[in-house]
């Protein structure tokens, strides 16, 4: 069983070491089985006035009343730094109590404070052009959802990491699901960013033990929507004249149908961007800001209407873009609008122009490394699940083809005979024959 080091602390005058005034520093000792440890509580005292078998001065005057007391605030704290090290059941001994005191001992590792740690790391990486800025704000905004959480189920906004639980990571997922209203993916991947952190706090032994061991998350897999050629003819159709901001929706997303852009890509899309090769033909050379691959697109005629009629639009001209891209929660509110006015039953936002524009493709027949360079994909395994949608789509218009010809009538017409049983011969036994036969 552990058994706590019990202390003695005690005040000593230094005359030796006296001031010119003639006052004499006063130094704390601490002793613990038999060692010691002394330093300057930064206080001086009348040698006349001190009581060197009390450890306190004994005038009378204000300053030697002060004096006393603060000798006393120093044994509160001092017994303090005791009982939490014993709660803790850490070593103790004279140097640690003085440490402690004296602050030079670094306080446990806040989780929060450990997250920021982190948080501040991808913002340099962000600044380097490691990252993209919206892995940097998921990253951001987790760290204030455990910030807001903490001061909601512990009354304090932030705690010691080795204080972490597995039942408090629990009410964490709980807390993003139904406070945050995450879906499952979003809180999935905050409480993943949680246990990275507890990786890091493991490997720098600031945790004793992991809280997520025999916990697993699983992310759900999105059904990715695209339009077919009729739904994308459908909205390039309208008209829109009379009501430019939805005009000018349309046109991009139009834009990013044809080319495959995301939206962070093409709202920053520039001149030094589109390229001209030595046949003549213009390409969009651009890296995603996701992934960092170059996208290579080749710009096909109606994608470069769209950026000829803007380029002289104000907000291309100030910004140097090519487009004049508005907010995207702005633009997927006018993509619904426009959903409604071209009749088309899905729910358009800006990232089905880029699920239209993978499966276009790989419909007429583009090979899928193709798809996959010009989407910018870092691995092709990800374009793939595009090809996984032209299957389904495949499949729906097989099931009309079906209905059609499976009432039609045909010239197959059964056997006269019913076939008979087939019995296989038995196998001929295999050897040596005998030499001499009975």
């Amino acid at each position: 069983m552990y058994q706590p080091n019990y202390y003695t602390l005690s005040f000593m005058m230094r005359s030796a070491r006296s001031t010119r005034t003639g006052e004499a520093p006063i130094y704390a000792r601490i002793t613990v089985s038999g060692q010691r440890a002394e330093f300057n509580i930064n206080r001086n005292v009348d040698p006349e006035n001190w009581n060197t078998a009390k450890g306190m001065s004994k005038g009378r005057s204000k300053r030697d009343i002060e004096l006393n007391k603060y000798l006393e605030s120093i044994r509160a704290r001092i017994s303090e730094i005791h009982a939490q090290l014993v709660k803790d059941e850490e070593v103790i001994n004279p140097v640690i109590l003085k440490n402690h005191y004296l602050g030079n001992i670094a306080g446990p590792r806040l989780l929060v404070e450990t997250f920021n740690g982190v948080v501040a790391q991808y913002k340099e990486k962000l600044e380097m052009g490691d990252i993209c800025l919206c892995t940097f704000l998921r990253w951001e905004r987790c760290g204030k959802y455990l910030s807001e959480f903490l001061s909601k189920r512990e009354g304090s906004p932030d705690i010691p990491i080795k204080k972490l639980t597995s039942g408090m990571i629990d009410d964490f997922e709980h807390f993003l699901r139904v406070t945050k209203e995450n879906g499952n993916n979003a809180a999935v991947k905050y409480i993943r960013y949680l246990k990275k952190v507890t990786r890091i706090a493991l490997a720098n032994k600031w945790m004793d033990e992991d809280p997520f061991i025999n916990k697993r998350y699983t992310r759900t897999q999105a059904k990715r929507e695209a339009l077919n050629e009729d739904e994308l003819k459908r909205i390039m159709s309208l008209n829109l004249t009379d009501l430019p901001s939805l005009e000018k929706v349309r046109d991009t997303f139009i834009f990013c149908c044809f080319t495959g852009l995301a939206f962070v890509d093409v709202s920053t899309l520039s001149k030094a961007q589109i390229v001209e090769d030595e046949n003549g033909e213009r390409w969009i050379k651009k890296p995603r800001q996701k992934t960092g691959e170059i996208s290579s697109i080749p710009l096909l005629g109606i994608p470069a209407k769209i950026l000829e009629k803007y380029k002289d639009h104000p907000m291309v001209v100030s910004k140097g873009i090519m487009l004049p891209v508005i907010s995207n929660q702005r633009m997927n509110a006018y993509l619904l609008e426009i959903a409604t006015l071209a009749k088309v039953k899905k729910h358009l936002t800006t990232h089905i122009a880029r699920h239209t524009f993978a499966t276009v493709s790989l419909r007429n027949h583009v090979p899928i490394e193709s798809i996959s360079k010009m989407l910018g994909h870092s691995d092709i395994q990800t374009t793939q699940i595009y090809a996984k949608m032209v299957d389904e789509a495949i499949s729906e218009d097989m099931q009309k083809m079906r209905s059609k010809f499976d009432k039609m009538e045909d010239a197959v017409t059964p056997l006269k005979e019913k076939p008979t049983d087939f019995v296989r011969e038995p196998p001929k036994k295999r050897g040596r024959p005998r030499k001499n036969p009975l």
